[in-house]
């Protein structure tokens, strides 16, 4: 695209995230009940909650139900492709988010670790446009919806509804407009028909050097922390996946054995991932942290048929 396709496209973004569409007025004055409600459903599109269930279903591999260890690579490609985009494009539009979206309306009216958990969840900082959440939503949750093999009418309306909700508990907890969630949703749909017709459930590698591609053009243009998480996390999975991805896929896997591994490695790999994200350390630490984190995340499998061989 040329610049001044660039700067067209980013002045319709600022029209639309500085004024909004007209109808985040609908997300206003809404029962705390409600808000404290959509703060416990936006975590189902936040990056934790991505790493630990997607970790999981690596490990555990084709002893969940529809489900076995190249798809589960898959979908954790799809979460790297959405932080990577999420991140590269808040860094080139660098739009603010709405007025308020530091605050927690009604958290001096809950209890302690209620009031902790609300406002932690119910605020962000940092530029909104697009929505991070809405847009892994679609990736991810999408990912799942047309991918995993059990019952087509269920997956699709349980990834739908996931997708919907997501979306709309950013804009009910005033972190985003709504012009940013629509955006979310339409950028990570787009990227999910790229991935699936580039490289599907099938080949993962693909897709994590499609996310590595989108993460190094962020951190060319914005050298920073957030920026080399997404290069190091998109890059650790490309390089590991590359060295011993099919080595870990022929892995034995048993429901103990998933297990086991999950017991391992979400304490080990946890804290430093939560580290990563609570502390934000510098660029170079950041880089080598998410990689790290990610290439384990991918190579415990065979680490850990190596153990049990060796005992």
């Amino acid at each position: 695209m040329s610049a001044s396709g660039h700067d067209a496209l980013r002045r319709v973004a600022v029209v639309l995230t500085t004024r909004g569409v007209g109808l985040e007025s609908l997300f206003t004055g809404l029962p705390l009940a409600l808000l404290v409600g959509f703060a416990a459903l936006t975590q189902l599109g936040d990056v934790w909650f991505y790493f630990l269930t997607l970790a999981t279903a690596y490990w555990v591999g084709d002893t969940v139900a529809g489900s076995d260890r190249r798809h589960a690579a898959f979908l954790l490609g799809c979460a790297l492709t959405a932080l990577a985009l999420s991140t590269t494009l808040k860094g080139y539009f660098a739009l603010p988010r709405p007025p308020g979206a530091g605050v927690a309306v009604g958290a001096d009216r809950l209890p302690g670790a209620l009031r902790a958990f609300y406002v932690d969840a119910a605020t962000a900082d940092g530029t909104g446009f697009p929505s991070g959440h809405a847009l892994g939503a679609a990736l991810v949750w999408g990912g799942a919806a047309l991918t995993l093999e059990t019952d087509r009418r269920t997956r699709l309306a349980g990834g739908a509804a996931v997708v919907l909700l997501v979306g709309l508990s950013r804009v009910g907890l005033g972190v985003h407009y709504l012009v940013d969630v629509l955006a979310g949703w339409a950028i990570g749909g787009a990227a999910l028909t790229i991935l699936l017709r580039v490289g599907g459930d099938r080949n993962p590698g693909r897709v994590f050097s499609l996310a590595a591609l989108v993460a190094l053009a962020g951190a060319v243009a914005n050298f920073d922390a957030t920026h080399l998480t997404a290069l190091g996390a998109t890059l650790g999975a490309r390089i590991s996946w590359g060295a011993v991805g099919e080595d870990a896929l022929r892995a034995p896997t048993s429901l103990r054995s998933g297990l086991v591994l999950t017991a391992v490695g979400l304490p080990v790999l946890g804290g430093p991932f939560f580290y990563l994200y609570a502390v934000e350390p510098g660029p170079t630490v950041a880089f080598a942290a998410s990689a790290v984190i990610t290439a384990s995340v991918l190579v415990l499998p065979l680490v850990g048929d190596v153990v049990r061989k060796s005992i």
